[in-house]
């Protein structure tokens, strides 16, 4: 005996109504019967083969919604472009604005006004003369205050993959100073050769003169003092930095460092802050990430092997130090701005 001509299975499904049931009732009312397979309650079991009914009827809930589609975009193609100061704003759309990374080499130069310029761990405001190298990648937020003016350069990363003194890759701010002219002229020939021919090598010998501008920027200038004051002991200053550069792998600490200079922590950082606008912790960690950088980009040297040269307590601090500096870990940045292999 099959199981339909069982007593109890002959009024339906016995352990739950039919959702199909009372759907097919109502379809077959237009032209739609119910599925196949699934008797009704209190109806015959349906014996009729499955091509002669017509159109199923199948519950919204059940309905597959297949998407469009998605959209093919051409490859980015590289490109460098001017904006006026003024009219560029960076940052998420989150309330309040947050830091946010770009594709793109962001040159920022402040001439009149002032420009907010905040990275994930610090911040403040660009006043004019300040110019700023933002690598891209690197996470900022770029708010201009009401009457600021300047030049937003833009650039392709791949555009500066072979320029010569290499393309910094690291954060870059100082003055334009007496070399303003120089760097503005150099932003717009730029332009106009990459508009006017696409000829690669007269574009790569301004973007040369650019990264060698950018390597030869005056110091940063603090707001709160005179530099050329007798407070800024510029000659100290440059012998910390040499001194940190030397024994930049030593387990020293800056005391004794200031003690070999025949000054004071307390003195050092004073000198620091009026020559540079830095402390001298902040002025060691730029010197840490620079080398870092440079032997990302120039050597095989595993990262951790890097971070134990470079005086980091581990190679899990020199990973956040280095992204929070550039948004990039080590290995991707060495992946991304190493120079590619000579055919």
């Amino acid at each position: 005996m099959s199981l339909w001509e069982r007593s109890g299975w002959k009024g339906g499904f016995p352990f739950s109504p039919s959702r199909l049931g009372p759907l097919g009732r109502a379809a077959r009312g237009q032209g739609d019967v119910a599925a196949p397979g699934i008797p009704e309650a209190g109806m015959p079991t349906p014996r009729t083969p499955a091509a002669a009914y017509g159109r199923i009827v199948v519950p919204d809930a059940l309905t597959v919604r297949v998407a469009p589609a998605s959209r093919r975009f051409a490859p980015r193609k590289a490109s460098l472009r001017l904006m006026p100061l003024g009219a560029f704003t960076w940052g998420s759309r989150s309330q309040p604005p947050q830091p946010r990374t770009r594709p793109d080499h962001t040159l920022l130069w402040v001439t009149e006004g002032l420009m907010r310029l905040d990275f994930p761990r610090k911040g403040g405001l660009m006043r004019a003369g300040c110019v700023r190298l933002i690598p891209a990648g690197t996470a900022f937020l770029a708010r201009p205050q009401d009457g600021a003016q300047g030049h937003v350069l833009l650039i392709a990363p791949e555009l500066v993959t072979e320029v010569d003194p290499p393309w910094p890759g690291a954060v870059v701010a100082g003055q334009a100073g007496q070399g303003a002219a120089v760097l503005e002229a150099t932003l717009h020939a730029l332009v106009e050769e990459a508009a006017r021919s696409g000829d690669r090598q007269a574009l790569d010998c301004y973007l040369n003169v650019l990264s060698l501008r950018l390597s030869r920027l005056e110091p940063q200038r603090d707001g709160r003092g005179d530099p050329s004051g007798p407070q800024a002991d510029r000659p100290m200053v440059d012998r910390f930095l040499t001194l940190a550069g030397v024994q930049i792998g030593s387990a020293r600490t800056l005391a004794e460092m200031a003690q070999d200079l025949d000054t004071t922590l307390t003195q050092l950082d004073r000198a620091c802050l009026e020559a540079r606008g830095r402390r001298a912790i902040d002025l060691l960690n730029d010197l840490r990430l620079e080398r870092a950088a440079e032997m990302l980009t120039h050597t095989d040297r595993p990262a951790p092997r890097i971070a134990q040269d470079l005086g980091y307590c581990s190679h899990t601090h020199f990973t956040r130090a280095f992204v929070t500096a550039t948004g990039r870990t080590p290995e991707t940045y060495r992946s991304q701005m190493r120079r590619a292999p000579a055919p």
